[in-house]
């Protein structure tokens, strides 16, 4: 198995405060993480603990639909982006040279110019010996912080057109991590996929809960996900979602045996659930009977005690 350096792994799983963080993620979109992610952080708020539910999905942030919450005390984010003066410039070419996306042109008998997307990595400020190169900078995207009660809702959003969506992550995370003190539980939805802003999301979390489903694509992609866990020798949990569509429970749980761990909780497909979904309020809330209610109280009482004794 592949291992990181130590001090990548110190510096992954650093933070500076004490708030335990829970990670919720999952290899394949659709397959229930924001559902796992918002029950949980409303049943823990329902014990009558503080909890901070960052939403780190930021191209198709949806935590703040399914809690009916209205987005407020917005910031601005901004990247980096190289300013060229012209004067200044030599027409070198190291800039260009250094430029990992190509976003630098050197057209004949000009001076550098930005024709792409940038970013902000700084290459180019860096290698331009003529100094001719100053920070700009581009407006990216937003964060927000929503409060209500025991529940504050961290999210952010990309704005369109821009691809830059790492930046956003960093943001509300930062955000939220600053007030983590003020909590006594931080759950993290990341988004779905195997890839930085994944990684980014679960940066700082003492357990991953790795959101899954009973077919092959579920599989395929739970697979992924928990050799990402395994490289950051990060602490995971499965939950099994809509376990009872047809297909293949032992895959599931052959491929969680394989990286030594196991389904920790089923969640049955549940119509009330998805009522939830359309009137906007959490099953833990909306119907606390509910088979799928149930076991997000269960989830949510083990969480509880492992972590906020």
């Amino acid at each position: 198995m592949r291992t990181l350096h130590p001090e990548l792994l110190k510096a992954f799983h650093g933070r500076g405060f004490s708030t335990p963080v829970i990670g919720v993620t999952g290899g394949k979109g659709g397959v229930g993480k924001t559902t796992v992610a918002v029950n949980l952080a409303s049943a823990i708020a329902g014990m009558g603990f503080r909890v901070a539910l960052v939403d780190g999905d930021v191209d198709n942030p949806n935590a703040g639909i399914i809690l009916a919450m209205e987005v407020a005390d917005p910031e601005e984010i901004y990247t980096t982006i190289p300013e060229i003066d012209a004067a200044r410039c030599n027409a070198c070419g190291d800039c260009v040279r250094a430029c990992r996306l190509h976003a630098l042109l050197l057209p004949p008998g000009k001076a550098a110019m930005l024709v792409g997307d940038c970013n902000g990595c700084e290459a180019c400020l860096l290698v331009c010996q003529q100094q001719a190169i100053t920070r700009g900078r581009k407006l990216v995207g937003r964060t927000y912080a929503s409060r209500d009660d025991l529940l504050t809702l961290f999210t952010g959003e990309l704005l369109p057109g821009q691809e830059e969506s790492a930046a956003v992550v960093k943001a509300v995370k930062k955000k939220a991590f600053q007030e983590a003190e003020h909590f006594d539980l931080v759950v993290v939805d990341t988004s779905p996929g195997v890839h930085c802003n994944v990684i980014s999301a679960l940066e700082g979390a003492d357990l991953a809960i790795a959101v899954t489903e009973p077919t092959r694509l579920g599989a395929h992609d739970l697979d992924l996900i928990l050799q990402l866990l395994d490289l950051f020798q990060l602490a995971g949990k499965i939950v099994l979602n809509r376990a009872d569509l047809p297909g293949s429970k032992e895959e599931i749980e052959a491929i969680a045996g394989r990286h030594g761990r196991r389904v920790w909780k089923e969640i049955d497909t549940d119509e009330a659930l998805m009522r939830s979904f359309v009137e906007a309020v959490p099953i833990v809330r909306s119907n606390p009977e509910a088979p799928s209610a149930t076991v997000f109280r269960d989830l949510a009482s083990e969480i509880a005690k492992e972590y906020l004794r």
